[in-house]
């Protein structure tokens, strides 16, 4: 009778191998998986400063827009792992894509001069404030 409730550990064994968490993976990886990311936003009286958290991304994998009053960020990645045998059978092989946007009130700014700096999968915003309005064309800040 007691073979009928396995063990915790024999619970899985008649899984394949590649589907067993093995070597930090397993079927249900979050590695994979796309948050949205945590942004502060600061104002500094003269200009607003935004801290946006972007682990794993690039800066080539972001994009930073403003519009009508809004400054959107947007980020889109594409991972991919691929295990295959010496026959170039693919024993295992995922991909993951996705994106993310987050969109802020800032008003009226001067679009001109938003700066940005993208370092170590944090992205900073300088966002200074102004009293003038401006047109409402789209206007993409440039990340350095």
């Amino acid at each position: 009778m007691a073979n009928l409730f396995p063990r915790r550990n024999d619970m899985f064994d008649w899984l394949p191998s590649f589907l067993k968490n093995d070597q930090g993976t397993s079927l249900f990886d979050t590695s994979f998986s796309f948050e949205t990311p945590k942004v502060d936003v600061k104002d500094k009286r003269d200009h607003y400063e935004m801290v946006a958290e972007a682990p794993g991304f690039s800066k080539d994998d972001i994009v930073v827009e403003y519009k009508d009053g809004y400054l959107t960020i947007q980020g889109k990645k594409e991972d991919t792992v691929e295990e295959k045998d010496e026959q170039d059978h693919y024993v295992r092989r995922e991909r993951s894509y996705g994106s993310f946007q987050r969109s802020f009130y800032v008003g009226d700014v001067d679009e001109q001069k938003i700066t940005g700096q993208f370092d170590n999968g944090l992205l900073t915003l300088q966002v200074p404030k102004s009293d003038d309005a401006h047109d409402s064309s789209t206007y993409k800040i440039e990340i350095k």
